[in-house]
């Protein structure tokens, strides 16, 4: 994991951190990989690009495991209380943006926890993550039709950034430090 990421984050609701020790437990990713075969479901996919969505076969989740553990860095999202896995962040460095390191992130909630307000606490717990460090440009893309996640971008402090749009997904940016 590069020095701009955050490992790891507490707040008020949720415990968040990296799932690279869970990864390499084979008793504890199989515990993701059955926590995610019920969070990855149609209505959370929905909004996500075509490289996030769910394949098919008997070997789908593990896959998709493996695709973000290649691609991204990862953290796993459980709720305080009880420690159940109720989503995960998507963290991914940009290259290109080079004047400020650029962070793409992308997340997702399980169904079952939807409008208890912690979509926003999560990205809000991660902005104050990334704020701790030097300075760092967040970026993440939403949906045009996807207002509840375009939301909790807005309520964390991203602004929309027209530049880097595109027909279908806004671009919101925030920058820390």
């Amino acid at each position: 994991m590069t020095a701009i990421m955050p490992h790891g984050f507490v707040t008020p609701q949720l415990h968040v951190r990296h799932w690279r020790s869970d990864l390499t437990d084979p008793l504890a990713r199989d515990r993701i990989e059955k926590s995610l075969a019920e969070i990855l479901t149609p209505p959370v996919l929905e909004h996500l690009p075509p490289p996030l969505q769910l394949g098919s076969g008997r070997n789908a989740v593990s896959s998709w495991v493996d695709a973000r553990a290649e691609e991204s860095e990862v953290l796993l999202v459980r709720l305080r209380d009880d420690g159940r896995l109720v989503g995960l962040i998507i963290l991914a460095v940009d290259a290109e943006r080079g004047d400020v390191p650029a962070l793409h992130i992308g997340y997702l909630l399980g169904e079952a926890v939807w409008g208890r307000g912690l979509a926003s606490e999560m990205v809000s717990g991660l902005v104050e993550a990334a704020s701790d460090g030097a300075k760092l440009r967040l970026i993440g893309g939403v949906d045009r039709s996807n207002s509840a996640s375009a939301r909790v971008l807005r309520k964390a402090g991203f602004v929309i950034y027209p530049e880097l749009s595109q027909a279908e997904v806004d671009m919101y940016v925030l920058e820390t430090g």
